[in-house]
């Protein structure tokens, strides 16, 4: 069967906006645009389809901060930074929970609903145009500017007419819209989805003193024994801030064939969703049954949508490449930095490579994509390599990408530059520039 395509009538579009600068996206990178932006003057409108910021973290239902830390034997906090400034705040909170080892790194597990208080403080502190429940539809450009964005609002379509455009939509959405070249994944696979699901009534104590690899090891077993279909094997388990939920990343998603859904296509994201909440279910059945702590557990939610490891990146100003990361590269002028391991979820199995004390820079060009004089790009759609995506995208490294592109922004309209023009360098002075020089951004 062949695609059809037709053509709508002209449409009036109300105007609902005229910023300096119009964010797609309100997760870690987006909510981080349009602060370091807003910090250097700017009018800044986002655009945000839930009815809160978190992207991943929280709609995906993360539930972690990942990417504070370096890796060895004895990780240390060593991104600060807005990763860290939003970190802090969540702790003021009690919106955070205590350092937990991850492999040989650590990451942090956090409270949605305080994350979403907190992305809301910034929001009203730096009275920045927030559109909630408001959906990008595409992009229009003069010349190789981008002139227009056309959103579905509660209203119905609207135009947002800015100055300077950035894409933290996760799926290279505006870059995409206007023609600039993307990558999908490594030949067209993308990294498995996961739906991340908590539990309650988890006595804790004893939880806490399982040993995670002895958790694999029953995960296994059952699936092995036909009486549970657990199809990934190497799992987390997360005590919450709230000292009586754990947050389970437990499921792996791939098609009856082994093919693996893909986060910008309908019908893969509705096989992942319902497939995703089957398989939480299992987990839970599992868990109560098997593991020790878990025997009077119920499985509390999942998140409001399956968790999205990669699905386009774009084809940048430079890209980060699986040498940069493995050889540890540094670069000036660079958006953030990282110690992540390569995390890759595939198919059939779960590999994770680690950086053992060091660490590699993401440079600034790679948020630049060939085309679109006024956009800039952050987060998981960065220019890179699908291994070196494996340890980018994840949440510290997410806001310093983004922080680094709402200054970018910002210097690129005070300055009538185009995307193309800028450069790490230029970008991190001018951030000295408005002050806003902080550890783990340029």
């Amino acid at each position: 069967m062949t695609a059809e395509s037709f053509i709508l009538p002209p449409l009036t579009v109300p105007v609902m906006a005229t910023p300096d600068l119009c964010v797609i996206g309100g997760g870690a990178a987006g909510i981080a645009a349009a602060v370091g932006a807003a910090r250097c003057g700017l009018h800044v409108v986002l655009v945000e389809k839930y009815g809160f910021c978190g992207g991943a973290a929280v709609a995906g239902a993360s539930g972690t901060i990942c990417g504070l830390y370096s890796s060895g034997d004895h990780p240390e906090r060593i991104v600060f930074g807005f990763a860290g400034e939003f970190h802090d705040r969540l702790s003021t909170m009690d919106g955070v929970g205590r350092c937990i080892r991850f492999g040989r790194t650590a990451l942090v597990p956090h409270d949605s609903f305080v994350w979403k208080e907190v992305a809301d403080s910034y929001v009203r502190e730096h009275q920045i145009q927030i559109l909630f429940h408001t959906n990008f539809v595409a992009a229009f450009t003069e010349g190789d500017r981008i002139s227009t964005i056309v959103v579905r609002a509660a209203e119905g379509v609207r135009a947002v007419r800015p100055r300077a455009v950035i894409d933290a939509s996760g799926d290279a959405e505006v870059v995409h819209s206007i023609g600039g070249v993307t990558t999908l994944g490594k030949d067209g696979t993308v990294q498995t989805p996961t739906m991340i699901f908590r539990v309650g009534g988890v006595e804790m104590e004893q939880f806490l003193e399982l040993d995670p690899n002895e958790i694999i090891t029953q995960v296994s077993a059952a699936h092995g024994s036909g009486a549970y279909r657990l199809p990934r094997h190497h799992v987390y388990l997360f005590p919450m801030p709230n000292g009586r939920e754990v947050l389970c990343n437990m499921t792996r998603i791939v098609f009856p064939d082994g093919s693996v859904p893909i986060g910008i296509r309908s019908a893969d994201l509705t096989f992942a969703e319902m497939e995703g909440r089957v398989q939480a279910r299992e987990y839970a059945r599992f868990l109560k049954d098997k593991v020790r702590g878990f025997q009077d557990s119920y499985l509390v939610d999942t998140g409001a949508q399956v968790g999205i490891r990669q699905s386009r990146s774009l084809v940048g100003k430079s890209c980060l490449t699986n040498e940069d990361v493995f050889q540890a590269r540094k670069t000036r002028g660079a958006a953030t930095f990282s110690a992540w391991p390569i995390e890759s979820h595939t198919a059939g199995d779960l590999k994770i490579t680690y950086l053992d004390n060091d660490t590699y820079d993401i440079p600034f060009e790679t948020l630049i994509p060939r085309s679109g004089a006024n956009l800039l790009a952050a987060g998981r759609c960065l220019s890179a390599e699908h291994e070196a995506l494996a340890s980018a995208r994840v949440t510290a490294q997410c806001f310093g990408m983004g922080y680094a592109a709402g200054a970018g922004s910002a210097l690129m309209v005070r300055e009538q530059l185009t995307a193309q023009q800028l450069s790490g360098i230029d970008v991190e002075k001018w951030m000295r520039n408005y002050d806003l020089k902080t550890a783990g951004e340029p």
